[in-house]
């Protein structure tokens, strides 16, 4: 009887704390998720809002659209969502280096707006936006122990690109 109380006993109990151990891993895959997705979508968002904002400097602010582009620009709220669910979900480097991305973007935003821009001036403006969104991605990986890689996201143009060697 003591025998088949204690194995009962012990049962329950490896049940009960096996139960605790998987909600504890079933939580901080979630958060672990929920971080990764939200890097994903800031990094998605990146391009989005960039080539909004190109569009933008490379356009004439005498002409009459250009008010109602930059208001339908501003009313796309998806880089604020991308930007606040690394905020709630990230880890405090990560999110320092989503507030100066932020800070960058607004920045070249504004630099957009002010004028009209050659190419030119594209490239140029556009430098620190580029700059924090690859401090942006070091960061993530770092965070998500990725490797780091050998290369920047951006290459510097006129640069060439490297090219794999031709096969035989």
């Amino acid at each position: 009887m003591t025998a088949t109380l204690a194995a009962v006993v012990g049962a329950t109990l490896g049940i009960i704390i096996g139960r605790f151990w998987d909600m504890r891993s079933e939580a901080s895959r979630w958060r672990r998720d929920q971080m990764t997705a939200s890097y994903q979508r800031m990094a998605d968002v990146f391009r989005k809002t960039t080539e909004g904002i190109r569009t933008i400097a490379l356009a004439d602010p005498a002409d009459e659209r250009f008010a109602e582009m930059v208001d339908r620009f501003r009313a796309d709220s998806s880089w604020d969502d991308a930007y606040s669910a690394v905020w709630l979900h990230g880890s405090p480097v990560v999110v320092q280096a989503a507030t100066a991305l932020d800070l960058a973007e607004t920045e070249l935003f504004y630099e957009a707006q002010d004028h009209l821009h050659q190419i030119e001036d594209w490239y140029r403006i556009r430098i620190p936006a580029r700059q924090a969104f690859e401090r942006f991605l070091v960061a993530v990986r770092d965070e998500l122990r990725l490797a780091a890689v050998p290369v920047t996201y951006f290459p510097d143009f006129p640069r060439q690109i490297p090219r794999p060697a031709p096969s035989r």
